[in-house]
């Protein structure tokens, strides 16, 4: 016979049994794509996927295969730890988020190809996306060739919130705060100044310095911000444009991230190169910034570059002139008959 103690584990136990019973054959309402992250330590950010924090955990008990698999919209969680474990991966497309692009241009791209609705995807993003712009970071991402909005935008904010969170946490700045916020802006305005990894702290550098002298930053920049990303900064945008954008006549920093950033502009905003610079200019070939502490030394650069850049333009207008002068003349065409064509067959014998 059990004894009164056992009889009550065994009872316990029995009813936890049920409980996971339940819990696993519940009807379960998802989307029909999913992305599952290899380690399941993806930070969950939007509704588009069923699982928990008890089901990460229990999955990480298993090896699991990062990657997207189908499974109905209604089923129960047993059906799916089934699908996650044993069913095969989608096969992908890469999509590349470029640094300084914005979150509308991106979409855009992505719809075209997989033929979605980038408004709908639009609206899905703003509705969890922390910040108008920069939630999605700039890098590499796998979307199935048949995909959906939810899924699509779910996978890439899951996946930026995870690298976003750890940078929250290395530097203990939380990510719905305004140090965070301020943070991502100049690693914005990093983005939109240079690709080149190397010179980003530098970049950093300047604005701070200017920031904590309480210069404006006066970089061309903050003014290709949403619609006039693309645009050309001209002396003509900097006097009309009014906005808190435009760092030639306010102080500080712009109110939003301007575009995307990189894991390396972020890295650059978090840790700064220790310098005194205050200017910087484009080289001579314009591959790389010329940084200067000292402003007749800056316009002294400033100076080198634009007669570099004269003289490049000057080329490249002398040889569309010798190339338009050495193009031969197109040929005179003959004007058209307007007598009727007469056509003439020949039988063979």
């Amino acid at each position: 016979m059990f004894s009164h103690k056992i009889k009550i584990k065994l009872k316990l136990l029995l009813l936890l049994l049920i409980g996971i019973a339940i819990y696993l054959l519940f009807p379960l309402k998802t989307t029909s794509l999913l992305y599952i992250s290899k380690d399941n330590s993806t930070k969950l950010v939007t509704d588009a996927t069923p699982l928990n924090l008890f089901d990460t955990t229990l999955l990480t008990l298993f090896d699991i295969k990062g990657g997207w698999i189908r499974v109905p919209k209604e089923t129960n969680r047993y059906k799916l730890y089934q699908a996650i474990l044993f069913k095969p991966r989608e096969k992908t497309r890469t999509m590349i988020m470029y640094g300084g692009a914005t979150i509308k241009d991106f979409l855009d791209k992505i719809a075209k190809q997989a033929h979605l609705d980038s408004q709908i995807m639009l609206s899905i993003y703003h509705k969890y996306a922390l910040f108008h712009e920069a939630s999605i970071l700039s890098k590499h991402y796998k979307i199935p060739y048949n995909t959906n909005e939810p899924s699509t935008i779910a996978y890439m904010l899951n996946d930026s919130y995870k690298h976003l969170d750890s940078f929250a946490k290395k530097y203990a700045t939380p990510l719905k705060s305004k140090a965070f916020k301020k943070k991502l802006i100049i690693a914005s305005i990093i983005e939109k100044e240079t690709q080149n990894y190397k010179e980003m702290p530098l970049i950093a550098s300047v604005i701070y310095n200017r920031l904590k002298k309480n210069m404006r930053l006066q970089m061309d920049a903050t003014l290709n911000y949403k619609a006039k990303s693309h645009k050309i900064v001209t002396p003509e945008m900097i006097k009309n444009d009014h906005s808190a954008y435009n760092s030639y006549k306010h102080k500080g920093l712009p109110p939003q991230p301007l575009a995307s950033v990189s894991i390396a502009s972020l890295n650059a905003a978090f840790n700064p190169a220790k310098s005194n610079y205050l200017y910087f200019v484009k080289s001579k070939d314009g591959k790389r910034h010329l940084f200067s502490a000292v402003y007749k030394k800056h316009l002294k650069k400033v100076k080198k570059y634009k007669v570099a850049l004269r003289k490049k333009l000057s080329i490249k207008r002398r040889a569309k002139s010798l190339i338009l002068a050495n193009i031969p003349p197109s040929p005179k065409l003959l004007p058209f008959s307007a007598e009727p064509i007469t056509v003439r067959a020949t039988l063979k014998q």
